[in-house]
């Protein structure tokens, strides 16, 4: 990579970007990574950081860079959300553009590359783009290093391999992962149903069609919660939302 441009690695604490990482420090890049905390990823994303953040540290790497994002004074995407009755859009992705992108691009040093952790099995998700002193750069493509060469890279280091970054309210998320949220963490399962039955309440009031946070089924009728807490109850316990 050009030396005169600022490098900027945008962390999730997912597989790719801790392989990403990884990479860029065996190539001897020079590089800063950073990481947006919205409040709102799965707790196991933020141990992973943690973990990762002190396994650097050990090892004489640039530490990641943290940053807080500032929405009308709100630093917590569900915060937000319920201030505003709103929920994650899969159309809009206001979400990504006014938590994570906005944020990380207000910070960078232009100009500079932007470094994004898209493996070679999903590079048709890669666009190139430079705007506004920002450009785009896919190392793992150039390298042609897929997920699962991701996950070896990881292991090579003697790292655990973490799970898929990502919130606990995304509307992207497959309905084992909803149903997994449901069963492991019924406390953010219930605020992410609140969430979705107040957003759907504002919506019939002001006139508009409610949709679940999934567009098509409430989440607890996409977790099937009272069926599988009947046939499962050690496995599943009782969920105390009432929603």
């Amino acid at each position: 990579m050009d030396n005169k441009m600022h490098n900027y690695l945008s962390f999730g604490g997912g597989v790719n970007s801790v392989a990403l990482y990884l990479y860029l420090v065996e190539q001897e890049t020079d590089f800063e990574t950073v990481f947006v905390n919205h409040g709102t990823d799965w707790p196991e994303t933020y141990e992973y950081f943690d973990m990762f953040q002190e396994w650097i540290g050990k090892r004489g790497y640039k530490p990641i860079t943290v940053l807080m994002p500032d929405v009308s004074g709100i630093n917590n995407l569900y915060d937000y959300c319920m201030k505003y009755k709103m929920v994650p859009s899969t159309m809009r992705r206001w979400c990504t553009d006014k938590f994570k992108v906005s944020v990380i691009h207000k910070y960078y040093k232009k100009p500079c590359f932007n470094i994004l952790g898209i493996d070679s099995g999903e590079a048709k998700r890669a666009r190139i783009s430079s705007n506004k002193g920002i450009e785009n750069r896919y190392p793992l493509i150039e390298a042609e290093i897929d997920r699962q060469g991701c996950k070896s890279l990881i292991v090579k280091h003697g790292l655990p391999v973490p799970m898929k970054s990502g919130c606990y309210i995304c509307p992207f998320q497959r309905v084992g992962q909803w149903k997994e949220l449901r069963r492991t963490k019924p406390d953010l399962f219930c605020k992410a149903a609140e969430l979705e039955k107040i957003n759907m309440e504002y919506r019939r009031s002001i006139g508009k069609k409610p949709f679940p946070i999934n567009y098509k089924k409430t989440l607890p009728v996409v977790v099937d919660e009272y069926q599988h807490f009947l046939a499962e109850e050690d496995e599943y316990p009782p969920c105390q939302c009432s929603l």
